[in-house]
């Protein structure tokens, strides 16, 4: 029996493959398909993420692909690229410009874009290279059922059907129907709106009004706005260096006028009038066509307690804010870990009640960010059509004259519409600057002795309880992410995020007192400025909320599990508790 079967060799299920092997956990990943996605797909890549990447083993190749710094610093919209088409407004995005030192406090990864398709075979090639047969491709499961205490899973290869028994299926198909398959349904609000994606090559780069811009939204007023035009992005390859015709993504909803399927002469031509560009050659590399959703499942595990959901098996949120594939990688960081401490135990029955929290934790996650992304969504087309003054529902003169007053400084509504069209800008932040949404999420489940009542979590909820999605607010209470704060030691400086330990807890102790507590369950760092890491520019001192002699327990996912103010006699004696507690382990 395998301890670990994975459905869908994605991102996520890649992920998974290489957190079980790092902990030497045999396993197998299913992958329907012959090898790594054919599409773009996802591509923002959120400093968490980038972190979990970092304890993979995969930043350098990340580095290496990623796109350069300075040709995704912006985001910005535009009636067209063509002549006489117009910036209507231009905003710095991602952690770049005003807000860079801030990125840079909080956390040690820097915010990265890089497709699906060429992140997936980093990914692989990482798994691979740990576990040379654990990824199986061509291999379709076809029903996955629970059988006591195993999971059996009926597979097709080309040599035929066989089945295939585990003590744990993780679920990370990418939502091509898992969930229902199991008998989990969804909740939220299901085919919002149909898109098209598009992904081709074409010589645009030197066409393109700003070389600092990544993501180009379109506001043609011949094409009734955004909603009749459309959104643009580069994607490289950017290693070893850019061509002059590479690889761009078009994507646009679906309308009633639309042809019932997009050839690609079609598809060309619909590009070029979104563009204003009508001689651009394109070569087509991919058309796919696709539903927004903003739904999260009902239960992330089955009935049984053996099979799991995550990434978008668990969760489909619209793109607009860049969260699906970060949220999913954060789930399978979140899962793994305990599925490793119950299958290295002799009883993993003593692990149910940490294998539930995976839920608990994860799932209010992904109905804010659903919500979050949709209202994104909503907002985008919304916030800067109507600051222009451009409707679906106007005819094309009147939005024609719209973009005139925009752009007539002699034009009474000139002022007016500028300022409109300035504060959308800023009200977007909400999808283009929102640390506090990316970095700053934490499980108010794990505050264990609910610290979080009396400061609001310090400060990551607003007054009227609301997540403070544009901010992060860095906090060793337990339940949030640990701290970034650079460490020294003899001749090397490290994070403090990098010091998490994929296999057991982390005690980051102000004093060496606690020393005597180092188990193989528990890793203790010290950090005293003395024979132990120091505090290299104060910032530990000043975010982890304990005296000289405190310390702060962290997960092997990075979240704080519990503090200690100070070190005493009688902390250390109910120290066991604790960690029975943060395990949710019953004494024997």
């Amino acid at each position: 029996m395998i301890p670990v079967a994975i459905v869908g060799g994605g991102p996520v299920g890649l992920v998974s493959s290489i957190l079980l092997s790092m902990n030497n956990i045999e396993h197998v990943v299913f992958e329907q398909y012959p090898d790594t996605s054919i599409h773009p797909k996802a591509l923002g890549i959120n400093q968490r993420t980038v972190e979990i990447f970092q304890h993979l083993g995969i930043e350098e190749e990340l580095v290496k692909h990623r796109a350069p710094s300075d040709s995704v610093s912006h985001t910005a919209w535009y009636t067209g690229f063509g002549k006489g088409d117009i910036e209507i407004v231009k905003r710095e995005a991602w952690g770049a410009g005003e807000r860079s030192q801030e990125y840079q406090r909080n956390s040690p990864a820097q915010y990265s874009i890089l497709p699906q398709i060429r992140l997936e075979p980093i990914l692989k090639r990482r798994a691979l290279t740990l576990s040379p047969k654990a990824v199986r491709y061509n291999t379709k499961v076809l029903s996955v059922r629970e059988e006591g205490d195993s999971v059996v899973l009926l597979i097709r290869t080309k040599d035929g059907a066989e089945e295939v028994r585990a003590q744990y299926v993780l679920g990370a198909d990418g939502g091509r129907g898992f969930a229902q398959n199991i008998g989990i349904d969804w909740e939220g609000k299901q085919d919002i709106v149909e898109m098209m994606t598009v992904h081709f090559k074409a010589e645009l780069e030197g066409l393109h009004p700003d070389k600092n811009v990544f993501l180009s939204w379109l506001i043609n007023p011949t094409m009734r706005g955004s909603l009749g035009t459309g959104y643009c992005y580069h994607i490289g390859p950017y290693y070893p260096k850019r061509e002059a015709k590479s690889e761009w993504v078009f994507a646009f909803p679906r309308l009633p006028e639309d042809p019932g399927t997009f050839e690609n002469e079609d598809t060309i031509k619909r590009i070029q009038r979104s563009l204003s560009i009508p001689d651009l050659d394109i070569d087509i590399l991919s058309i796919s066509s696709w539903t927004v959703n903003a739904i999260v499942a009902q239960q992330y595990r089955s009935k049984g307690g053996k099979v799991f959901l995550v990434g978008d098996a668990a969760h489909r949120f619209p793109p607009w804010g860049a969260l699906g594939m970060n949220t999913g990688v954060q789930d399978a960081y979140n899962l793994i870990w305990k599925l490793v401490f119950a299958l290295r135990s002799s009883d993993s029955i003593r692990f149910d009640g940490l294998l539930n929290t995976y839920e608990v934790e994860r799932q209010p996650i992904a109905r804010r960010v659903a919500s979050n992304s949709l209202s994104n969504m909503l907002n985008h087309g919304n916030v800067m059509d109507t600051a222009v003054g451009i409707s679906p529902d106007a005819n094309v003169e009147h939005n024609l004259e719209a973009v005139r007053a925009f752009s007539d400084p002699d034009h009474p509504q000139y002022k007016t519409k500028r300022d409109a069209v300035k504060k959308a800008a800023e009200e977007l932040d909400l999808e283009f600057n929102a640390p506090g949404i990316e970095v700053g999420w934490f499980y108010p489940s794990a505050d264990i002795n609910h610290e979080g009542d009396k400061t609001r979590h310090d400060g990551q909820l607003l007054d009227d309880g609301e997540y403070d999605i544009t901010n992060y607010h860095p906090s060793t209470m337990p339940g949030h992410n640990l701290p970034h704060a650079w460490l020294k030691g003899g001749n090397k400086e490290m994070s403090t995020r990098h010091l998490i330990r994929l296999d057991s807890f982390v005690l980051l102790a102000n004093s060496s007192q606690w020393l005597p507590l180092q188990s193989e369950l528990v890793h203790v760092e010290v950090i005293d400025g003395k024979e132990g890491w120091s505090d290299r520019d104060g910032t530990w001192g000043s975010l982890c909320s304990v005296e000289s002699t405190g310390a702060v327990l962290v997960r092997p996912d990075g979240i704080v599990a519990w503090r200690a103010r100070e070190w005493t006699h009688e902390v250390i004696e109910l120290f066991p508790t604790v960690l029975n507690n943060v395990l949710k382990i019953s004494p024997p």
